[in-house]
């Protein structure tokens, strides 16, 4: 059986609400199968197919240990929109002769080297600046070039933090635990080895000859700014099949503001499908 036309209209009973009281919607027509869509959070038609989420204000910080040395501006940090994610000793230092690296350092308030264990928060430090429309994906890495003047200092970095803010609030881009830490030594690898600890920290052990040039990079994975997917926006159905005719439905919202609210009425049998959208704006006061 072929369906005819779909006739269904859908208005408010006031024009305006109170967070926390319903609104009534008033509902006219016939249809078998009606899905509501509020227009929150989640539950926005406009998304039904999927909804992007946006990240603004990359924030990074850290937590720098320096032990005992000396040796002043051991320390870069450094970010890169270039790196091609090839950690070999050889790439890592081509990509930096090239230009490919950021300097940082002076964001950061790093210990001062003079012989005595110290503890230091850095950051947070806003990346908005490096990222581009096509460069959303930032390296991070931690430098250490020693020289001959003075002894040497063990570095230790730990808290490593990189946060993002979005719509749902700000978000977690990457920890001390998820960013795959990578070792690259440039320079002189028997004299000092670089090591992590899984979750918890990476360091530069201190020199054991301090004659001798040390150049060790520390890199993260990827820092991944794109736009995130969170799958698409779901409607609350409230009329199915087997249902008796709706002349109205109650929905609360519970935080001020503008809604588009909307209704997918459908008529549907075993060949063919009828569909109508029927929006409405919700103004919801404090």
């Amino acid at each position: 059986m072929e369906l005819g036309s779909l006739d269904f209209e859908a208005s408010l009973h006031t024009e305006k609400v109170k967070a926390g009281q319903e609104m009534i919607f008033d509902l006219t027509g016939r249809a078998n199968i009606i899905t509501f869509y509020s227009g929150e959070l989640g539950q926005d038609y406009q998304y039904r197919d999927g909804r992007p989420l946006s990240l603004s204000n990359p924030m990074v910080s850290f937590s720098s240990d320096a032990w005992y040395g000396t040796q002043q501006g051991q320390i870069s940090i450094l970010v890169s929109t270039k790196f091609n994610g090839d950690y070999t000793a050889e790439n890592v230092s081509t990509s930096f002769d090239a230009g490919e690296w950021i300097d940082i350092t002076n964001e950061f308030t790093l210990p001062e080297n003079t012989g005595t264990r110290q503890t230091v928060s850095n950051g947070p430090f806003n990346l908005s600046d490096i990222m581009t429309e096509e460069k959303k994906g930032i390296y991070f890495a931690y430098r250490n070039l020693t020289s001959t003047v003075g002894n040497p200092t063990q570095w230790t970095f730990s808290r490593f933090l990189v946060t993002a803010n979005t719509l749902l609030g700000q978000q977690t881009i990457m920890d001390q635990k998820t960013a795959d830490w990578q070792l690259a030594v440039l320079a002189t690898p028997g004299q000092a080895s670089t090591g992590t600890t899984p979750g918890t920290s990476v360091w530069f052990p201190r020199n054991t000859d301090r004659n001798a040039i040390v150049h060790n990079w520390i890199i993260t994975k990827k820092i991944d700014f794109s736009d995130k997917d969170l799958g698409p926006d779901m409607g609350t159905p409230i009329k199915s099949y087997a249902d008796p005719q709706l002349t109205e439905f109650k929905h609360t919202y519970h935080t001020p503001g503008t809604y588009i609210a909307t209704f997918l009425a459908s008529n549907v049998n075993a060949k063919d499908e009828i569909n109508v959208v029927k929006q409405v704006k919700v103004i919801v006061e404090p």
